[in-house]
Formats: structure tokens, sequence, C-alpha cells
């Protein structure tokens, strides 16, 4: 198949989930397809990550941007609210994109046209080519959980009104693809209500199993790791809830445990973190895999969210335990006490962060069977070959 396939970044380095699925997936879908990557230059080594992809067979295509994309700054939000647009439809709609998409639909041939996110499915142009509709989440829950986690009354109207802006393109722009891909049945419920069960699939995230192998031979003792970008408020929610209420209990039982924040562009918030005992913020690391070596634990409180976290899987790919909350493990086929720890409340996350480090055998136990868990269900190569049935069925409509 001759595939276009739209990204509203360049997916590498791997710095954040977005890119680490858009990567994987072109990865494997690139083994047996020609590809096309159009993609928007959001940060200065854009343009030099471009080899990166290209050396899997991938012609890429970047527009150049004049400058990089901001953080969500309040006038950014201010300007998509008075619009009624979600903010990813404000931030990344970019002309020359646009335009560039104009260009290769009419001086190129393709079986199909794959558009990621919102971010890129504003840019849906009617053709007579098949079109699929990735979402690595669901924007409205995401906000919706917001709205319910501030008592300002300001930001609780704009996060309602981004909800709501959300929810219209879910049920207004959604329907308009051949095929929307979802990474968890919980996320495919939220579409399956505009586009029908037969038009939604689930193409989970995954692992590469091959790369993120278990390595205990780095392991810190009492060490505790959460990965992410920094920049994102879910996760400077997650860690923020985790240093303030969890942290101290377990330093209670375990006085010389460790807490790692490591993820690029941390917010002032995320920072002044560092300024509590026994709490390490890193900011951008070059490479997040000895990190994961050496975490005795690995944290997810996340108390904000939708889809699927990579983290996780990344993690029990290495043999190590995970105690996440409800929110953290949503949409994953990992069952609490068995491949994964789960726990909402302070104490009771304190309490089962407390158990596996002060218990080896069961640390190793938990670890061992996550490990057997992502190598069963959550194989990039498998997941590539998932995303290709969906393309090969809207090519046969």
């Amino acid at each position: 198949m001759k595939i276009l396939f739209l990204s509203p970044t360049v997916p590498y380095p791997l710095t954040d989930g977005g890119r680490i699925r858009v990567y994987n997936l072109l990865k494997q879908i690139a083994l047996k397809n020609d590809i096309t990557l159009l993609a928007l230059e959001t940060q200065q080594s854009d343009k030099s990550s471009v080899t990166h992809i290209e050396q899997f067979g991938i012609k890429v295509h970047i527009v150049q941007n004049s400058a990089t994309l901001p953080r969500v700054s309040l006038r950014t939000l201010t300007s998509a609210c008075i619009k009624r647009q979600p903010i990813t439809v404000a931030r990344y709609n970019v002309p020359a994109y646009r335009q560039k998409l104009r260009e290769l639909l009419a001086s190129e041939t393709y079986d199909l046209v794959h558009y990621e996110m919102f971010h890129t499915a504003q840019f849906y142009t009617e053709t007579n080519l098949p079109s699929v509709l990735s979402q690595q989440n669901v924007d409205s829950a995401i906000w919706h959980r917001l709205t319910g986690e501030t008592s300002n009354l300001f930001y609780k109207c704009a996060y309602w009104t981004q909800r709501r802006a959300f929810q219209r393109y879910e049920r207004v722009l959604s329907p308009r693809f051949d095929a929307v891909t979802c990474t968890s049945d919980i996320d495919a419920k939220v579409f399956q209500q505009f586009c029908g069960d037969d038009v939604v699939k689930v193409i989970p995230n995954g692992v590469d199993v091959s790369h993120y192998q278990p390595d205990f031979a780095s392991e810190a003792p009492a060490h505790l790791i959460y990965i992410g970008s920094m920049d994102w408020y879910p996760n400077e929610d997650a860690v923020s809830f985790f240093a303030e209420e969890v942290l101290p209990q377990v330093q209670k039982n375990v006085p010389d445990v460790k807490f790692s924040i490591v993820g690029g562009n941390p917010s002032a918030r995320v920072q002044q973190l560092a300024d509590r005992e026994g709490v390490e913020v890193t900011g951008r690391v070059p490479e997040i895999k000895p990190y994961f070596a050496e975490a005795t634990v690995f944290v997810v409180p996340l108390r904000i969210g939708s889809g699927t976290r990579l983290k996780i899987l990344e993690a029990l790919a290495m043999g190590k335990a995970v105690v996440s909350t409800t929110v953290g493990a949503e949409g994953l086929a990992l069952r609490d006490g068995e491949e994964i720890l789960i726990a909402d409340d302070p104490i009771d996350f304190a309490k089962a962060v407390i158990k596996l480090l002060t218990n080896p055998p069961l640390r190793k136990q938990i670890g061992e069977k996550g490990r057997a868990s992502v190598e069963q269900d959550y194989d990039w190569r498998n997941i590539g070959k998932k995303l290709l049935t969906v393309y090969e069925s809207v090519m046969i409509q």
C-alpha cells in the first residue's frame, strides 16, 4: 500500500507517548508498504531527526514553522475558548501544513490517508481515498477530569468549554472517516456513539519487547521513578500529588527512599518539588531506559488522563513492579495484585509502594507476570499488523 501518514510532530526523539506510538507504528507498517510522512516542525531538533525516520524507507516532508509551538498558555486557552475550538486545533492550525497536504494529494497517488488525532484531522480533505483517524486519547474525558480538579471558577469555565469543543469534534468530525482507531475499549465506546461499532477499531499502545528487557544490574535500592513530559498538566498533577501526599507516608517506613521525576520541560511547580527531601527532578534526559533499569518500583500516580499509558508497558517489559492509580492503568488488561498494584487513596498508594519496597520476592513476582503480559498482548510487531488489517478493511469497502 502507498500510505500518506499525517502527524502533528516529527516522531523522534522519543520524548513523549505520542511520539513513541507514532514512531513504532510507522516502523512496523513501513516494513512492507510505501509510507510518506507529513509532519509539522515543533522543535529545533526536528530537521536533524528526519534522517532517523528516513532510515525505515519513509519519505518525510516537514512543514517549517516560524517558531516552535508554545506551551498551552493562558492566552492560547482564551483564544481557543473565544473561537469555540479544541485547543489542539487552535495550536496546530498552520496554513502551510494544509497547503502541503493539498500539494501531495495533487502530485502523488496514494491508497489511503492516515490522520493522527484531531491535530491533523482538522485538515481532512474530501477525496476518493479511504481515510483513517487515529485517536490516542478521548480529549473530552481529559478536560472533564481537569474541570473536576480545579476550584478556580475561570479555569473551571475554560476547561468546561474545551470539553464541549472536543465533544463537538468527536460528534461531528469523527464520522467523516472510514475508520477510527482508539487505544482501548473504554475510548472506543465514546466514538461508537457517533461512528458505529464497525467503524471504530482498537489499536492498543505497545512496547518494543526486544529493546525493553529485564535488567536488574543497575537497580538502585528504594528508588521510585515516574517518567513523562513535565509540561503536560496531568503529569504535573501526578508528581505533585505523589511528592506531597504519598511520599511522606512512604518515608515514615522507608526513610532513605528516593523519588525521581524524569521528563522534559518541567514546570515551575514541578521544579519546586526538588526542594522536598528525597525528590529529584531530572529534566529532559537523552535516554529513559537507564531510569527504568534503576527503578526499584515504578509509580504512576495519575489522576487525570485518557487512553493508555506507554510508560506502564515499558516498565513492565523491563520486569519492574508498578503501582498505579485506576486512571493510570485505565484501558490496560492488567490484573490488580497479579501484574500490577492499583491504589487511588494516598495512604493506600503508599502502602502498596512500601509493600513492594520491603518484599523483594513479591516485587520480583509482580514484575515477572507483568513482563509475560506485555510479551503476549502488547508487542508493537503484533499491533502494527492490527493497524494494517484496519487499512486493508477500509480499502475493500
